[in-house]
Parts: structure tokens; C-alpha cells; sequence
């Protein structure tokens, strides 16, 4: 994951990767936050799962943010 956003940021000369998580998934929003992701915001019943609506965690890392860490 670390080279990928190495490439997008340096190379590709991205700004910002964002990503989404479902609420639940304790892993995924832990290796988003490891990677120096911050929490935007929490987008409500976005996505339908085995009958019901999922809420989901919007993450955003800029590049400013990727090259502190």
C-alpha cells in the first residue's frame, strides 16, 4: 500500500486518495489509519448488503499529509 501511494502521490502527482470503509470493518479502518488516513466523514446507508443498508467511513490522505509521515 505504501509504494502505491508513494507512485500516486510522487509519480502521478496526485493530491488526494480517499476510500471508503464499511462501518464494522475494525481491520480495514485500522490499516487506513496506519497509513496516515484521517476520518472525513461517515456517508449513511450507501451500500446494500444481505438485506439491509451499510453505512460507510469516508478516509482522505492528502499528499502534504503522506510526505510528514
Amino acid at each position: 500500500m505504501r509504494i502505491l501511494l508513494k507512485y500516486a502521490f510522487l509519480e502521478r502527482r496526485l493530491n488526494k486518495f480517499n476510500d471508503y470503509v464499511l462501518i464494522g470493518n475494525e481491520a480495514s479502518a485500522k490499516m487506513m489509519k496506519k497509513f496516515g488516513c484521517v476520518q472525513e466523514r461517515i456517508r449513511r446507508q450507501v451500500v446494500y448488503i444481505n438485506g439491509k443498508y451499510m453505512d460507510c467511513i469516508l478516509f482522505g490522505l492528502t499528499k502534504d499529509e503522506f510526505i510528514e509521515n
